[in-house]
C-alpha cells in the first residue's frame, strides 16, 4: 500500500498513530490521506467495523487483497491467518475492554499487516488494542509494525493470564471454604468458574492455532520477522494455556468434593430422619391399639391403664431403638 486516505471515514476511526524513525507514535486526525512511502517508518490506524461507513471504507480499498477484505467484512468470527507476499491479515480473539458490563466476553479483532502499515478493526473494544494504544500515548516504541502487532498478541495473551490469575484466586478462597469444618455449598460458583475456564480455554486454544501457522514455513511468503513473532508469543500463550489445564482440573475436583460433602450431609440427615421415624412408630401401633374403643381392651377397667400404655410405647420404642444400634455395630 502506497497512500491511505481517512477522508471519508469519519467516526468510523477509532484512531490513528503515525510511527517516526524513533518507533514513537502520535496521534493523527481521521480526515488525512497518508502517504505510506514518504518517509514514514509505519501508521497504524484502528477501525470501529459497526460503522457503515468503515465497511464501505475497506470494500473500495483495491490496495487491500480481496481475501483481506472479505476477512474485514465477513461475519465469520473464528479465528483465522493468511498471508501473500509481506502482507498478513486474519482474525483473532480477544476479551471485551468493558468487562465490568460483560464478563469475560470474547470479541473479535480484524487485522492487516504490512512493514509500513497496521490496521485493525473490532466491533467491540478489545482488550489488547487498548492497552497498546494506552502504551503508544505514554510513549513506548516500537522498531517496526511487526513489533507492534507483536505487543498486541503479548496484550491480547496477558489479558488471558490475568482472567487465570483471578480464577485461580477465587479458586483459592472456595478451596479454603470447602476444607474447613464448616459446611459450604460452592457447587454455584463453582459452576460459573468452570464455564470461565471454558471460555479462557478456548481464547488460548484459538491464539494457540493462529500463532502455531507464523511459525510454520508453510511458504516463503511469510516473512521470517512475522514467523519469529510467532514464535516467542505462542510460549507466552502456551504457559497459560498450561494454567488454565491446571485451573480447570482444581474446579472439577472441588466440585466433586463439594458434591461429596453435600451427600454426606443428606446422607447424615436421612439417617436421623430414618432412626426417628422407626422409632416412633410402635408407639404409634400401640396407640392406635388402645384407641379403638372396642370391649375388652386390655386396661380398660385400670385406674392406671394410660400409665401401662405409655410405659407399652416406651418399651416398644427402646426395643426398636436397641435393634437398630445392634444392626450398625455389626454393618
Amino acid at each position: 500500500m502506497a497512500r491511505i486516505d481517512l477522508a471519508d471515514l469519519g467516526p468510523g476511526v477509532a484512531w490513528a498513530f503515525e510511527f517516526d524513525e524513533n518507533g514513537r507514535g502520535r496521534p493523527l486526525s481521521g480526515d488525512l490521506s497518508i502517504a505510506l512511502m514518504s518517509g514514514r517508518r509505519f501508521v497504524w490506524v484502528h477501525l470501529i467495523l459497526g460503522n457503515a461507513r468503515t465497511r464501505d471504507w475497506i470494500g473500495a480499498q483495491d490496495a487491500l487483497p480481496p481475501q483481506a477484505r472479505e476477512v474485514f467484512l465477513s461475519k465469520d468470527r473464528h479465528p483465522s491467518l493468511h498471508w501473500a507476499g509481506e502482507a498478513l491479515w486474519g482474525t483473532l480473539h480477544d476479551l471485551r475492554h468493558e468487562d465490568q458490563t460483560t464478563g469475560m466476553e470474547a470479541t473479535d479483532l480484524r487485522f492487516a499487516l504490512w512493514p509500513q502499515f497496521l490496521l485493525t478493526a473490532r466491533h467491540h473494544p478489545a482488550r489488547s488494542a487498548m492497552a497498546v494504544k494506552d502504551q503508544t500515548e505514554k510513549g513506548a516504541t516500537f522498531e517496526d509494525s511487526a513489533a507492534l502487532f507483536e505487543r498486541m498478541l503479548i496484550a491480547a495473551a496477558d489479558s488471558i493470564g490475568e482472567a487465570a490469575q483471578r480464577i485461580a484466586g477465587e479458586l483459592d478462597q472456595i478451596e479454603d471454604r470447602v476444607l474447613s469444618d464448616a459446611l459450604s455449598d460452592e457447587s454455584a460458583a463453582l459452576l460459573r468458574l468452570r464455564r470461565d475456564i471454558s471460555r479462557q480455554e478456548r481464547l488460548v486454544q484459538a491464539a494457540h492455532s493462529v500463532l502455531a501457522q507464523l511459525e510454520q514455513n508453510r511458504g516463503e511468503s511469510v516473512l521470517q520477522a512475522y514467523r519469529d513473532l510467532g514464535s516467542r508469543v505462542r510460549q507466552r500463550v502456551d504457559s497459560f494455556r498450561a494454567d488454565l489445564h491446571l485451573q480447570a482440573e482444581r474446579a472439577r475436583l472441588l466440585q466433586e468434593e463439594t458434591a461429596a460433602q453435600l451427600a454426606t450431609a443428606t446422607n447424615r440427615n436421612l439417617f436421623v430422619l430414618t432412626v426417628v421415624t422407626t422409632v416412633l412408630l410402635p408407639p404409634a401401633f400401640v396407640t392406635g391399639f388402645f384407641g379403638m374403643n372396642t370391649k375388652g381392651l386390655p386396661f380398660g377397667d385400670s385406674d392406671y391403664g394410660t400409665v401401662y400404655a405409655a410405659a407399652f410405647c416406651a418399651l416398644a420404642a427402646l426395643l426398636v431403638y436397641l435393634l437398630i444400634r445392634r444392626y450398625r455395630m455389626l454393618a
